[in-house]
């Protein structure tokens, strides 16, 4: 294959938290690095947050992927320089120490768990400003807090990476990638190739040697590249990873197993005003039910309460021009299905699916019941019914329809968190990866991204994975 050609030690292919993570500090030992991501290289206020122009610039199609099945699920991607960092809530939950101790045993994870993964949550925390924010809660926010308090539930703000001002003025500053670890990455001598798609790697001799792939240009000209390499990063997240894998023809189990956590939208009208967009995304979650299931709250400017207000409106645009007092939250549960991803012959994107079955719509079903709930403790006055064709709820009796038989293929269901499907362990027969994120088999290829943590976290994913990459590159480099 001829075309231009890029000579590295290490290529790094993504640039999201994992990918990142894994660039900036192995640059930072001293290696030569070539991270390459997909998406282009936007500065963080380079369209409106949450807007079609956004979504335009740095989501996968649009944020519209859909993981096929009886009742479809619609994931949201990043595909930018800085991947999911770049577009999501910036939450920094820590991960509960039963959930990374199941996945200890069940998995065979050596040296694994809260504590040997203390040091890397601190350092995380500490490089990427991960804080409370100031000033108190937003309105929607303290929503979700009246109505935990008074059912006796649990709830907590959860912190975020997110600098802010030090007297207090302004909003502050999303520390995502490209805030924090890329220009890391670059001063330190790395290096960085965006609108650049991997296609396969090749192989010599038992090892990869070679990464054939495509730039794109600002001119609508594609380029052929070439990028050899000595060791090889696969950081791409959960459905891009084990796509460049399998298409170069490494499967087993590459891309089973998929978890995900399922969630649902649901508007609510308050008789006081709930909703301020320039809070950003509200920090208030219910922890009660964790890690099984989550309440919480969305950023909810007006085209996201016209996209979720669902079910049969009776005044809809009456309702709609008083939206202060609407606000959007949700239900998150941990899938109970395993899905797949898998590559098309002769198509650059996956074809990804996921059995959301009656268990996730069980679950799902409860969580509505307990939100509905604790709304309208909290003085909600409408439940904007996410069945459509269905009327709003306005008393709580109306709640139980939610909480048993929701049919399949009606209820619009998404997810923002994907993971497993190259799972950690040594438990071959399950695990794509060892403990420490290379590739069983494989001489020179590791995988480090959310591909790798082998089930639902339960809680906001990104301090969790940021903290294993760390662990990871750091026994890369004592080894």
């Amino acid at each position: 294959m001829r075309g231009t050609l890029h000579d590295c030690q290490i290529l790094v292919i993504g640039s999201g938290p994992g990918g990142a993570t894994t660039a900036a500090l192995l640059a930072e030992a001293g290696h030569d690095v070539l991270m390459v991501e997909e998406g282009g290289h936007f500065v963080h206020d380079s369209a409106p947050a949450y807007s079609m122009a956004e979504m335009d610039q740095k989501y996968r199609n649009g944020g519209l992927t859909p993981a096929f099945g009886q009742t479809k699920v619609t994931y949201v991607e990043g595909r930018c320089v800085g991947g999911g960092s770049e577009i999501n809530a910036a939450l920094a939950h820590p991960p509960m120490a039963s959930t990374l101790e199941d996945w200890r045993q069940r998995f065979r994870i050596d040296q694994f768990g809260l504590e040997p993964l203390g040091s890397h949550f601190e350092a995380v925390e500490r490089e990427c400003s991960v804080a409370s924010m100031p000033g108190g809660l937003d309105p929607a926010s303290m929503v979700i807090k009246q109505g935990a308090d008074q059912l006796g539930w649990a709830s907590s703000e959860v912190q975020r990476f997110w600098q802010y001002p030090s007297d207090g003025a302004g909003k502050g500053l999303r520390q995502s990638m490209t805030v924090t670890l890329v220009p890391r990455l670059l001063a330190a001598g790395g290096r960085l190739l965006p609108l650049t798609s991997v296609h396969k790697l090749r192989f010599r001799g038992g090892r990869a040697v070679e990464a054939s792939a495509t730039t794109r240009h600002a001119d609508g000209r594609r380029e052929r590249v070439r990028i050899r390499f000595d060791k090889v990063f696969v950081c791409g997240g959960p459905t891009q990873s084990p796509l460049v894998l399998r298409r170069s023809g490494i499967r087993g189990k590459v891309g089973d197993g998929l978890r995900l956590h399922p969630m649902v939208r649901v508007a609510a009208r308050f008789d006081r005003e709930v909703n301020d967009p320039a809070a950003g995304v509200p920090v208030q979650q219910v922890v009660e039910f964790k890690p099984d299931l989550t309440l919480g709250c969305s950023h909810a400017a007006l085209p996201h309460l016209v996209m979720w207000l669902g079910g049969e409106v009776e005044d809809r645009e009456a309702k709609l021009e008083a939206w202060p007092k609407i606000a959007l939250f949700y239900v998150l549960v941990t899938g109970k299905g395993k899905g797949k991803v898998r590559n098309i012959p002769g198509f650059d994107e996956s074809f990804t699916s996921y059995p959301c079955g009656d268990d996730d719509l069980a679950s799902l079903g409860q969580g509505l019941h307990r939100l509905g709930t604790m709304l309208f403790q909290a003085g909600a006055v409408e439940l904007f019914n996410p069945l459509p064709g269905r009327p709003s709820i306005t008393r709580p009796d109306q709640l139980e329809q939610l909480r048993t038989g929701l049919p399949h293929g009606q209820l619009t269901i998404s997810t923002i968190h994907l993971f497993g499907t190259c799972p950690m362990g040594e438990d071959r027969s399950r695990c794509v990866v060892d403990s420490w994120g290379k590739l069983h088999g494989a001489a020179n290829i590791w995988v480090n991204d959310a591909s790798i943590l082998p089930d639902c976290t339960g809680v906001n994913p990104q301090l969790t994975l940021m903290a294993v990459a760390r662990r990871n590159v750091a026994h890369w480099l004592d080894g």
